[in-house]
Formats: C-alpha cells, sequence, structure tokens
C-alpha cells in the first residue's frame, strides 16, 4: 500500500494484492510502487518515504538513494552497523541514552548500515523501548517526521474494525478483493472529505490525554473520518425523506475545489451546524 500523509489523514493512492501465502513484499514490490508515483505524478516532489520495520532492505534502500528519494524507516535492533573498524548491533550503540535531550540521539556521522552509508536515529519512548530510524538524509528530527506514518496505521483500522469492517466480508479472491477495497478507499476519501468539511464549519472539542509518562497531550475529540461517517449515518437514518435535497448538496460540496466557500444556507450545513 502505497499512501500520502494530507492534513494528519493517509490517503490511499496506490495498492497491489500480495499473491505469496502471507508473506510482506519485496523489494520489487516496493520499487514498483513509488516507480507507478514517480512515472504518473512527475511534478510532485516526495518529501519523504516512510515505512516500517519490516521494510528495510539492501536492494530497495539501494534502489532509493540512487534514484535520490529521500527515506526514513525504523530498523529492527537486530540489525549490524559500523561502528569504527567493527560491526556491532544497533542496540549496543549509546548505552546512555537517557542523558541525551529527549532521550534521542540523532547521529551525525554516516554508518554502513544494510550495506547501505546511512544516518542513524536512536530515541527511547514513553515506555522506555529503544526505537532505531535509518535515513538516507541528515537531519536532527527523523523521529519527529516518522511519526507521520502512523496514520497509515489509523487508515487501515478504519477500514477494519473501527470503520467498513473489511476482514467481515471473509473475501478469498484477489480480484474481488482489490474490487472491494477499490470501492472502500473511494468511500473512505470521500468520508475524510466531508469530515474535513464538517470540522471546517463546526471544529471538534479538544480533549487532554495523559501519555504513559505523565505528560499531557491534546487532541480532538472526533478524527476527520469519524465525523464525515457520523454525518451519513444521520443523513440516512433520519432524513431519507430529505434525502433528495441533501445528497444533491453533499454532492456538490464534494465536486467543488479544495477550500471553497460553503453556502451557510444550505440545508446539509443547517443540519452540520445542529448536530
Amino acid at each position: 500500500m502505497l499512501s500520502f500523509v494530507y492534513n494528519d489523514i493517509s490517503i490511499p493512492l496506490h495498492w497491489v494484492h500480495l499473491d505469496n501465502n502471507g508473506g510482506n513484499s519485496s523489494s520489487k514490490h516496493r520499487i514498483n510502487l513509488i516507480q507507478w508515483f514517480t512515472t504518473n505524478c512527475p511534478s510532485i516532489a516526495i518529501d519523504y518515504v516512510l515505512a516500517d520495520r519490516e521494510f528495510p532492505a539492501e536492494e530497495f534502500i539501494q534502489w532509493l538513494s540512487d534514484s535520490k528519494i529521500p527515506f526514513i524507516f525504523r530498523s529492527k535492533s537486530s540489525v549490524l552497523v559500523t561502528d569504527g573498524d567493527k560491526k556491532i548491533k544497533i542496540s549496543q550503540l549509546f548505552p546512555h541514552l537517557k542523558h541525551y535531550q529527549n532521550k534521542t540521539r540523532a547521529d551525525s556521522k554516516i554508518r554502513r548500515i544494510y550495506n547501505n552509508r546511512l544516518y542513524l536515529t536512536v530515541r527511547e519512548n514513553q515506555a522506555n523501548e529503544r526505537v532505531y530510524f535509518i535515513s538516507n538524509t541528515n537531519q536532527d528530527n527523523s523521529a519527529d517526521i516518522y511519526r507521520k506514518r502512523w496514520t497509515i496505521e489509523a487508515m487501515f483500522a478504519k477500514f477494519k474494525t473501527k470503520g467498513f469492517k473489511l476482514e467481515s466480508t471473509h473475501l478469498m479472491k484477489s480480484n474481488r478483493v482489490v474490487s472491494l477495497f477499490m470501492f472502500m478507499a473511494i468511500a473512505y476519501c470521500y468520508t475524510c472529505k466531508i469530515g474535513a468539511i464538517i470540522n471546517k464549519l463546526k471544529p471538534s472539542k479538544l480533549k487532554k490525554l495523559k501519555n504513559n509518562d505523565n505528560s499531557i497531550r491534546i487532541t480532538t475529540e472526533f478524527s476527520i473520518f469519524n465525523r464525515g461517517a457520523d454525518l451519513l449515518k444521520i443523513l440516512l437514518d433520519n432524513y431519507l425523506s430529505y434525502k433528495a435535497v441533501i445528497f444533491k448538496q453533499l454532492s456538490r460540496i464534494l465536486s467543488s475545489p479544495p477550500n471553497t466557500c460553503i453556502d451557510r444556507r444550505l440545508a446539509l450545513v443547517r443540519i452540520i451546524m445542529i448536530r
């Protein structure tokens, strides 16, 4: 799955169904995904390719570096890295990490990792677990940039247990899975756009959550997806007699360019403001 991050939401862009008995994608699969994007969207620059621990591989990393595409990957702790004239596990580096600011060490020197010349960042998270990031570019905030990758996990949750319940269909045939996923991706994008419109007209309330280290973070009470999905459910459950007008207005709004001003006299807007 290839997605892009827009306003802290992961939007599905291109995907393939893997028929390899449940195994992970290969470097070839991953390269093909990025090549699809660079071929079809040549005018759009890639800030970073972000991926989890299963994705780093020598061939994939080499191709990204040769193509001058920046990336930040999370790495397993068992991976070997150069330390002077010897090779050690990443987990053996920086034994006194807690003494660094924010428990983070962004290494400024190049190390050989996955047989490529890469930069390494190590951070200790709230559970006192070490997280390792590798990149072909040098920056102090790799860990902060990498946080955006979590949006794709949130997207998958909306496709499955917290939204469309993809797994409950029990589909197995490749062509059916791909077709269903396409419709779900379209529905997800429309739902997020509706949620963004609602949030612009009537911003979601903020709430405070306590982290494991007792620090406080502020987040919205409801996600953009949930606000869009709730409105659609309200329209279907309570405004069926009015649906021709409502859904005509909704269709017009969804077809408008981004940041279009919405007429607040519309029946749909009045429903949004009341809820």
